[in-house]
This record gives C-alpha cells, structure tokens and sequence, in this order.
C-alpha cells in the first residue's frame, strides 16, 4: 500500500515537469522565429534596363561620325589664314606662287568632304528624333553627340566662316595672272562650303540636344 502511494506520488510530480519543460521549448522556438521575422532581408538590386541593342549601334555610329568630323576641323582655320597670307603676299609683290592655285583645290575638295560629311551626320542625328527612347545608356551617347556638336559649330561659326570669307575677298582683289585665273572661282566655293558645313553644324546640335531631352530616363 505504501508503495503504490509513492509511485502515486512520484507520477503526478513527473508530469508538471514534463509539460514545464515542453512549454519552455515551445517559447524558445516561438522567440526565434519572431526574432528571424523581425530581421530586415536586403532588397535586391535592380539592374538597369538595357535598350535595344540596334539602337545602341545607331547612336554611338552618329556619335563616331560626329567626333571624327570634329577631329578634321582643328587645324581647317589655320590653313585657310595660311592660303590667305600667301594670296596677299603673291598680291602685294605681283609675283605669282606656282603651287597656290593646286592648294586652292585641294582646300576646296576638303571643304566639299567635310560638307557633305556633316550633312550626313546630321540628317542620321535628325532621324534618331523618331527612335529616341529613354534609357541611361542612349542618354550618355547623347550626351556625347550633343558636345560633339557644339565644338564643331563652335569651330565652323564663326572661325572658319570668316577665314574662309577672307580668303575669298583677298584671292578676288587679285589679278587673275597673278593669283590664278581659277582661283577665284575656288576661293568662291570654299566660302560657300564653309557657310553650308556650319548650316549643319548648327542644324545637328539643335537635334542633339533633342535627343538629350528625349533619351532623360
């Protein structure tokens, strides 16, 4: 009889421990999950959309034309200056320079080139008005082409305009057989290739910095 008190007792003892110790594990388990819920998970970084790749290649091929442009015009006003000081020179000594006529010409084929390089470049710029999409990267292109731009107008207008200019007036105040019996009518089209290559120059940065405005993300 007193053995079956004591196992009785040492039961009914057990029991509370045991439902003590499960709800103590059950706490614990529910603190970590509230503390990993509370955890901030880092967002994920977004990439950057990417534009069509043709779009890509269009632009930057504008901006390759327009910077290459723009490297063949540093030296232009200096060698128009240096046609004209000769002109003066063969005008002022009424001695006739032999190769003057010739660098005439090729000064004359040069400027036609740069014209019709300009021109191109700025209708390609104008038809990028229509396509222009606003992406970070075509942006930066823009960005490219539209300094580009600049610096040529600000090369063509009005240094080489009125270098050019010169040049013309000078060669015409001369006697044929003296500065050439050609001469005047090239220094006429180099005035003339001048005037329409800065014509461009001016009509490619107003579209450039369109294309600024329509590329802005």
């Amino acid at each position: 009889m007193k053995l079956a008190i004591i196992a009785l007792f040492l039961i009914s003892a057990a029991v509370p421990a045991q439902s003590a110790d499960f709800t103590l594990q059950r706490l614990k388990a529910g603190d970590i999950a509230v503390k990993a819920a509370d955890v901030p998970v880092p967002a994920q970084c977004k990439a950057d959309p990417q534009p069509p790749q043709d779009l890509v290649y269009k632009f930057q091929q504008v901006y390759n034309q327009l910077s290459a442009i723009r490297s063949g015009l540093t030296w232009v006003r200096s060698d128009l200056n240096r046609l004209e000081t000769r002109a003066h020179q063969m005008i002022q000594y009424n001695t006739s320079d032999s190769f003057f006529e010739s660098d005439l010409r090729k000064m004359s084929m040069d400027m036609s080139r740069r014209f019709e390089d300009m021109r191109r470049a700025a209708a390609d710029a104008h038809n990028l008005l229509a396509l222009a999409q606003k992406y970070a990267e075509l942006n930066n292109t823009a960005r490219n082409m539209d300094q580009a731009a600049r610096e040529i107008l600000n090369y063509t207008w009005p240094a080489i305009e009125d270098a050019a200019g010169n040049l013309e007036g000078t060669v015409r105040s001369g006697q044929p057989q003296v500065v050439g019996y050609n001469s005047q009518w090239v220094a006429m089209d180099i005035s003339r290739y001048s005037r329409q290559l800065s014509d461009q120059a001016r009509s490619a940065y107003g579209d450039t910095q369109k294309l600024v405005t329509l590329t802005r993300p």
